[in-house]
C-alpha cells in the first residue's frame, strides 16, 4: 500500500535534516555524469515525481530509502536520455553567419567529450591496482568509500564511528598508498 499525496507531502516536509544530508550526499553521487542535472535538480525531480505520485511512496519502507530509490531510478532515465536522445550534450554547437542575409548559415560542431579509449585504459588500470592494493586492508577500503562519499575531515570519522586519531592514520597510510598506486602508473 502507498502514500496518499498528502501523506507524501507530509512525510517530506517533515524530513529532519540528517535525512535530508544523507539524501544529497546520494544525489551528488547519482549526478556524475550527467551532463544537465545538479544534485538539487535531481532532488526536485525525484520530490516531483513522489508528490506527482508517478513514483510509488510505500507505506512501511524508510522514507530515505524510498527517495535515495527514486533519485537512482530518475538518474538511470536522465542518463538513457542523454544516451539515446536526438540531442547530443556532449556536443557544442555554435552557429557562424555572414553579415550577408542572402549566404548561407555555417554550422561549426566541436565535440567536448574528451574520453579516449587510451584515457579509460588507464582509469580502469588505475582502479585495478588501487583496488588491489586495498583488498587486505578493510579500514582503508573503508576510509576510500567515505571519501567517495565525499566526506571528509570529522564528518568521515562520525560516519565511519572512528575517533580523529584512528581516522589520520588511516588518512595518511591512504595517502601513501595512492601515491604508491599513481608512481606504479607512470
Amino acid at each position: 500500500m502507498s502514500l496518499s499525496k498528502e501523506e507524501v507531502y507530509r512525510t517530506l516536509e517533515q524530513l529532519p535534516d540528517d535525512d535530508y544530508e544523507r539524501i544529497r550526499i546520494r544525489a551528488r553521487t547519482l549526478v556524475r555524469g550527467l551532463v544537465s542535472m545538479s544534485a538539487e535538480d535531481l532532488i526536485q525531480e525525484t520530490f516531483t515525481a513522489l508528490l506527482g505520485q508517478d513514483r510509488v511512496f510505500p507505506r512501511d519502507v524508510d522514507p530515505v530509502i524510498v527517495v535515495c530509490n527514486a533519485m537512482h531510478s530518475e538518474a538511470s532515465n536522465l542518463r538513457s536520455r542523454e544516451k539515446t536522445g536526438a540531442i547530443d550534450q556532449h556536443v557544442e554547437v555554435s552557429e557562424i553567419t555572414n553579415a550577408d542575409e542572402g549566404e548561407d548559415t555555417v554550422v561549426s560542431v566541436v565535440p567536448r567529450n574528451e574520453v579516449t579509449p587510451e584515457r579509460i585504459v588507464s582509469n580502469q588500470e588505475l582502479f585495478s591496482q588501487l583496488t588491489d592494493s586495498l583488498a587486505s586492508e578493510p579500514e582503508l577500503q573503508d576510509l576510500a568509500i567515505a571519501w567517495a562519499m565525499e566526506l571528509r575531515g570529522q564528518e568521515a570519522a562520525d560516519y565511519l564511528e572512528w575517533d580523529m586519531k584512528v581516522y589520520e592514520a588511516a588518512r595518511k597510510r591512504l595517502y601513501r598508498r595512492l601515491e604508491e598506486v599513481k608512481e606504479n602508473i607512470k
